[in-house]
């Protein structure tokens, strides 16, 4: 989502928050695959983020994302 720390200055809470594994982590630090507002995965993976009911991301840091990685 948002990175925390400069030059990104993320939110440290969890509506910046998702749980991945090492590998799709990396992936997803590198911009090969992002997430649309409707938790589609976009770009070199197929499939829907799945999320727990209670859990709430903040949809401009899932833009911030995107943005940064060419996916607007």
């Amino acid at each position: 989502m948002k990175p925390l720390g400069k030059p990104h200055n993320g939110d440290d809470n969890s509506n910046n928050l998702i749980c991945l594994c090492p590998n799709h982590h990396v992936m997803f630090d590198k911009g090969l695959f992002s997430i649309s507002d409707e938790f589609n995965l976009l770009g070199d993976m197929d499939g829907k983020l799945i999320l727990k009911e209670k859990h709430k991301l903040n949809l401009l840091n899932l833009a911030y994302h995107r943005l940064a990685h060419g996916y607007s």
